[in-house]
């Protein structure tokens, strides 16, 4: 398979036309040489990495020998060797025993062929050894091999399917690593479903990422809604690359962001053809260009070394925060020994993480797990307390993460992602499925809207919270809400002292989880703080700041902690009044071209809404053409208005731009205006309507790699 990406036209047809490729065998075999420092979980990762080498290198790899603790029963070594491994048969054995001769030729006639009579006395091997901390290390490796190495998978009977597929992948592709989980004819389906999409919206977004050598590398894309939801809801979104590296077979990367109603946004999609921090840092970058460069408040990952590169290089204004249900996921993983070992490990480690309500709390529990379980030299725990202002609760004061981050992993999310992502799905019925989702989340979302504003949520407590807060909170967020006012009265509050700058600080029991949390209020700042750090998480007050203010005789909630985002009016919020002050005509255009978008969103659930909108429309039209044509307008344009959008809205819609500049001549009334435009060989065109019309075929369009970014938009 090759992906059916040609270059652009140079004048010799035959040579543009051949699809480009390249060797990547060689690249293979260094990036997948076994070297000391390479470490492993298990040592059945160990021989898979062995496997792997031995696909890209060219032979068969098979476990030779391993052997157990005596002490613990587990394994501490073992030894990878190539199928050849071993002493030559002497030639008269298979001469003169004929059953084995009989054997052989049966084995043969079945379709097998037996390989302990090719047996070639290679020394070619990887052994490995446990360390104390369970961690598998590279004790020896011998790379020479004294036989011919095969150029196909034909002669890679012991090598794992999977192992197989991924060099069939690396032939067809140039990467070994390059979008591992796309076939043959998935970059047609690809770009045909982006097409079609902008046919649909001109508001949809995509962009390609091609390597030097124009083999399909990133491809990102925004639907239109998720572009205009993160207006309202792009304070903190979740960049997640956790299924890249599960059993789903496709490397997708979603952006996720949360609605007023506490339901996930996709606010941009990518497939990533590796881990790196080019790649990493080449979607973050296209999706920022997607929502006009307006970075968020927040941005959540895992913790990863790369993606703190990437975060760092692209988005340096963002407080880059790790997901806290990633890092206590990952416990099993890397504290796998200890969890063994230690009955009460877990139980502490996460006391230590959810419970400490202060940062010298913390640190003393901290160290005093770290010497009692023996993990000084464990990195994964020294990395963890290096980045422990990016993830530990008690360190997330003043950062606001809009429910993203919470010992749990987003169910919502992971249901509905994963049933799109099944291991067998294909890239057709993966964007079938994806479509139908989206469909179905805006459908939710609309029924959402539509049961906050014509539907009162029921009262269960006389709270004055309750009461002031049911007027503004949608359904699902004043539920969540009301979880907590119903939960004060299970909360003692203690006064502890207050200091000089008017700070009362309390001690507040709450006798539901057996737990006492320190809570502050100032009376003249109205600012509140409480060590469970709800507010932070989630958005809204917790049932122990409630408390307090209910005994300092504060009846309402302040402001300050009152979310827009979390409102009815969310939507209509500090996204919708930005277009103030744009002095820029390209500005302007692209600012109206988002809201066109958000009305036809708005306007086309009922046929009611769509006349309003219809006639809104119109007027307004009819009133804009009189302006432009009027005399005294026309004396004081410097453009003339063209009869399609402007090349900033072109690329606001997505498209792929790249050509020459050419000058024309444009005469309005008595002024003639040189005015610039571009010319393109990506197949754009522009309808009777003004909309734009973009065929993505894979020989008219034209992206580009990361180093240049040339066509990106």
């Amino acid at each position: 398979m090759r992906l059916d990406l040609h270059r652009q036209s140079t004048g010799d047809k035959a040579a543009d036309s051949a699809p480009i490729t390249i060797d990547c065998e060689r690249s293979n075999r260094e990036s997948s040489e076994p070297h000391a420092s390479k470490e492993f979980e298990s040592k059945e990762e160990a021989f898979t990495f062995y496997n792997e080498h031995a696909v890209a290198v060219g032979f068969s790899a098979i476990i030779k020998a391993s052997r157990r603790s005596r002490i613990s029963g587990k394994f501490i070594d073992a030894k990878f060797v190539c199928t050849r491994y071993g002493a030559k048969p002497e030639p008269s054995t298979v001469a003169e025993d004929p059953q084995i001769a009989g054997n052989a030729q049966a084995k043969k006639k079945r379709g097998r062929i037996n390989r302990s009579w090719a047996k070639t006395d290679c020394k070619a091997c990887m052994h490995v050894k446990r360390r104390q901390d369970g961690r598998w290390i590279v004790n020896n490796f011998v790379k020479e091999h004294n036989h011919d190495l095969v150029t196909d998978d034909s002669g890679l009977r012991n090598v794992p399917a999977q192992v197989r597929r991924k060099k069939k992948m690396c032939v067809s592709s140039g990467r070994g690593e390059s979008l591992s989980g796309f076939r043959e004819g998935d970059a047609k389906v690809l770009l045909e479903h982006f097409s079609s999409m902008q046919d649909e919206n001109p508001y949809f977004f995509y962009a390609v990422d091609l390597s030097k050598e124009q083999l399909l590398r990133n491809v990102f894309w925004a639907d239109a809604k998720g572009r205009i939801d993160y207006v309202d809801f792009g304070d903190v979104v979740l960049f997640d690359t956790m299924y890249k590296r599960n059993e789903s077979k496709l490397p997708f990367v979603p952006f996720i962001g949360m609605n007023n109603h506490f339901e996930f946004l996709l606010l941009g999609c990518g497939f990533v053809a590796d881990e790196s921090k080019s790649s990493y840092a080449w979607l973050l970058r296209t999706w920022l260009r997607s929502v006009r460069g307006r970075a968020p408040k927040v941005i959540l990952t895992d913790q990863d070394a790369v993606l703190k590169e990437a975060v760092a290089e692209v988005l340096p204004a963002s407080r880059h925060c790790f997901a806290l249900w990633h890092v206590l996921s990952k416990i099993p993983e890397k504290l796998g020994y200890a969890v063994r070992q230690h009955e009460d490990f877990v139980e502490k480690f996460r006391k230590c993480i959810l419970k400490s309500q202060t940062e010298e709390q913390f640190e003393k529990r901290w160290w005093k797990i770290v010497d009692r379980f023996e993990l000084r030299s464990d990195k994964w725990i020294e990395s963890l307390h290096d980045d422990r202002l990016r993830w530990a609760p008690v360190y997330m004061k003043g950062a606001f993460l809009a429910g993203l981050s919470s010992p749990q992993r987003l169910e919502s999310v992971v249901s509905v992602l994963d049933r799109s992502l099944l291991r067998k799905t294909s890239l057709k019925e993966f964007l079938q499925q994806y479509k139908t989702m989206l469909d179905e989340r805006y459908e939710e979302e609309a029924k959402a809207d539509v049961d906050s504003w014509q539907r009162q949520p029921g009262l269960k407590s006389p709270s004055p919270y309750g009461k002031q807060m049911a007027q503004l909170y949608t359904n699902a967020v004043f539920k969540k809400f009301q979880v907590e006012v119903l939960g004060v009265v299970a909360c003692h509050p203690k006064v502890e002292g207050r200091d000089e700058d008017a700070t009362t600080a309390f001690k507040v029991h709450d006798f539901e989880v057996n737990q006492v949390y320190q809570v502050t209020w100032n009376e003249e700042t109205a600012d509140a703080s409480c060590g469970c750090r709800m507010f932070e998480y989630n958005g809204f007050l917790c049932r122990h700041a409630m408390i307090v203010l209910q005994i300092c005789g504060v009846n309402s909630i302040p402001t300050k902690y009152i979310l827009q985002r979390w409102t009815k009016n969310a939507k209509n919020g500090e996204g919708a009044r930005q277009g103030d002050g744009l002095e820029s005509r390209d500005e302007r255009c692209s600012d109206l071209y988002l809201r066109a978008c958000k009305l036809g969103d708005v306007a086309s659930w009922c046929q009611e809404t769509y006349r309003v909108a219809f006639a809104a429309v119109e007027e307004a039209v009819r009133k804009c053409e009189n302006i432009n044509n009027s005399v005294e307008r026309l004396e004081t344009v410097s453009l003339p208005r063209p009869s399609s959008p402007s090349n900033y809205a072109l690329q606001e819609s997505g498209g792929v731009i790249q050509g020459k500049t050419k000058t024309e001549e444009i005469t309005s009334g008595k002024e003639k205006v040189h005015l610039e435009q571009e010319t393109t060989t990506t197949g754009l065109q522009w309808d009777q309507m003004g909309y734009l019309n973009f065929r993505a075929s894979t020989l008219d369009c034209c992206y580009g790699p990361q180093q240049t970014e040339r066509g990106m938009v």
